[in-house]
């Protein structure tokens, strides 16, 4: 969950890393705690990681999954792991855990290590429907702001709709009148709109693919500081509103707090080497999934900007 107007996806490229015999890692077998089910978007993309780490280094990087609680058990077992590399686990949003009252986490809690994919939140629509702009549906909430019912794509107050919310802020819509639904999923959010339960879902484009191709719904606005190269047709908000706000998910890796800094520029490296592989490009393509990076010291400064935002929003939903 992230909300910016200072940073754009793809702002921070690190400089060359050194030779891959330079920088390998992991030295010993180790594991990667990703917070979400296998088979999702965040298993895929740190699996597809952690092969190239494996490969280059010739140690075992196990995944492991730890879901509960909505990611909040996987990021308690690398936060309170030994900081000596061989527990990473996966950084995605964690201020929403602390706002919620579900874990403690801050910026503090981890050592941030790099980030290597951000997926936009995108704004969908029923084909059909009369709301074929962000404008109109931003006219629409600022006149009544319980007039449309807004499908959170899984959890509200989570990645899809932080931006959404913090867009409306903006616009000087009251958001507490806003009619968020929480739902079991993006997909789950998607057939209810296509079936007429929802006017509007939150989530990213990729997960819209088979609906729009069936000409079921359209996207109307897409979180990102450019068009996506995959989704040409579908405008920014930047554009749209004259606002550059930009968010939705993003997932890297990081460490429990405390770790040393050659070890933490070890790691960056060679996480650095299995992001720029043809097999990781590619395997991220192929799927939908932005190929974004951002080293150590630019995730940690995101990391703390999405704190600030996720406040901002939450307390303007819950006055």
């Amino acid at each position: 969950m992230f909300i910016t107007r200072s940073l754009a996806f793809g702002l921070a490229l690190s400089a060359p890393v050194a030779a891959m015999a330079e920088v390998a890692w992991p030295e010993k077998p180790s594991q990667l705690v990703v917070i979400a089910g296998a088979g999702g978007g965040s298993d895929y993309v740190l699996r597809l990681l952690a092969a190239e780490l494996e490969k280059n280094a010739g140690q075992p990087l196990t995944i492991v999954n730890q879901a509960q609680g909505g990611g909040v058990v996987g990021m308690t077992t690398y936060v309170n792991s030994a900081p000596d590399g061989s527990t990473v686990g996966q950084m995605s949003p964690f201020a929403q855990y602390r706002m919620m009252g579900q874990a403690d986490f801050t910026s503090d809690s981890f050592t941030p290590i790099a980030l290597v994919n951000m997926d936009p939140a995108a704004v969908t629509v029923a084909e059909g429907s009369e709301l074929t702009s962000i404008g109109m549906i931003a006219d629409r909430l600022k006149a009544e702001p319980a007039s449309l019912r807004i499908s959170c794509g899984g959890g509200c107050s989570a990645s899809w709709d932080i931006p959404f919310v913090s867009l409306m802020l903006d616009e000087g819509v009251d958001v507490t009148k806003l009619n968020l639904i929480p739902a079991t999923g993006s997909a789950a959010g998607l057939q209810e709109l296509a079936s007429g339960g929802v006017d509007i879902v939150l989530s990213s484009l990729p997960e819209t693919d088979a609906l729009r191709d069936a000409g079921m719904v359209k996207n109307v606005a897409v979180f990102s500081a450019e068009r996506l190269e995959r989704y040409p047709d579908v405008p920014t908000v930047a554009a749209e509103m004259g606002k550059d706000v930009s968010g939705g998910t993003w997932r890297g890796i990081a460490g429990p707090a405390g770790m040393e800094p050659e070890l933490v520029a070890r790691i960056e490296a060679a996480v650095k080497v299995a992001f720029d592989s043809e097999t990781f490009q590619s395997g991220m393509k192929d799927r939908g999934f932005g190929a974004v990076w951002m080293d150590a010291a630019t995730l940690a400064g995101f990391m703390k900007d999405h704190e600030l935002q996720t406040e901002r929003v939450i307390d303007a939903l819950n006055p």
